[in-house]
C-alpha cells in the first residue's frame, strides 16, 4: 500500500467587512494532481444563516459543504454536500457515544464513505473501500497547516472530500466534543431542530 503525503498552508485571511463574513484560505499541492485550495467560509453576506466551505483544484473535482454557521464554520446540521455536481446523502447517529458510532456517513458518486475523529480533535479519517485519507490540523481553530496521508486507491475525489471536511465544524463527531459545544450551538440557534438534535449538530 503506497502512502502519499500532502500539506496545505493557510495563505490568506480576509477580515469581515460591513456586510461580508471573514474568510480563510489554505493552499497546497497534491502529488500527481497539482494545486488545491480550501476556502472556509466563502465570502457571504453576514445576514445568511448558512455558511459554505469549498475546495477547488486543477485536477480535483469541485466539492462544497453548506450548513448552518457556528463559530464561522458550517455545521453538520441540515447540511448539503456536493461533489462534482452531485448531491451527497449524509447521515449520523446523534445519540451514539463512541467515535466510531458518531462518524459521518457520506454516500456520493456511487461511493460510501465514513468520516470520523481519531482521538482528540485534530486528526480525522475519511475511509471508503480500498482507500483511506487521514488529515491532521496544526491546531483546532484556523490552523496554520493541514497535513494529510492517503493510502490505497485514494483519488482526487477522496482527497478533495477529506480536505473539504477540514473546513467544517466537526467537534460533535466525538461525544465529549458534542457535550462541550452543545450549549453554544443551542444558544446560537434556539429553535426546535436544536431541541431535537440534543446530542448532534
Amino acid at each position: 500500500m503506497t502512502a502519499v503525503r500532502f500539506r496545505l498552508t493557510r495563505t490568506a485571511s480576509a477580515r469581515g467587512r460591513l456586510f461580508k463574513r471573514a474568510t480563510h484560505t489554505w493552499t497546497g499541492t497534491l502529488p500527481g494532481l497539482g494545486p488545491v485550495e480550501l476556502v472556509c467560509p466563502v465570502a457571504e453576506d453576514r445576514g445568511r444563516d448558512k455558511l459554505t466551505a469549498r475546495v477547488t483544484g486543477r485536477a480535483v473535482p469541485p466539492v462544497s459543504f453548506r450548513g448552518i454557521g457556528f463559530r464561522n464554520l458550517p455545521r453538520m446540521a441540515r447540511a448539503t454536500l456536493t461533489a462534482d455536481g452531485r448531491t451527497a446523502r449524509l447521515r449520523r447517529r446523534h445519540l451514539a457515544v463512541t467515535q466510531q458510532g458518531r462518524a459521518l456517513h457520506i454516500e456520493v458518486a456511487g461511493r460510501s464513505y465514513r468520516y470520523r475523529v481519531l482521538g482528540g480533535r485534530l486528526r480525522h479519517e475519511l475511509r471508503r473501500e480500498g482507500a483511506v485519507v487521514t488529515t491532521t490540523r496544526s491546531q483546532w481553530r484556523w490552523p496554520q497547516t493541514v497535513s494529510g496521508v492517503s493510502q490505497g486507491e485514494a483519488d482526487a475525489l477522496d482527497l478533495g472530500l477529506a480536505i473539504l471536511l477540514e473546513g467544517v465544524y466537526t467537534r460533535n463527531l466525538s461525544f465529549g466534543g458534542a457535550l462541550c459545544s452543545w450549549p453554544g450551538r443551542f444558544l446560537s440557534r434556539l429553535d426546535l431542530s436544536d431541541l431535537l438534535d440534543l446530542w448532534g449538530g
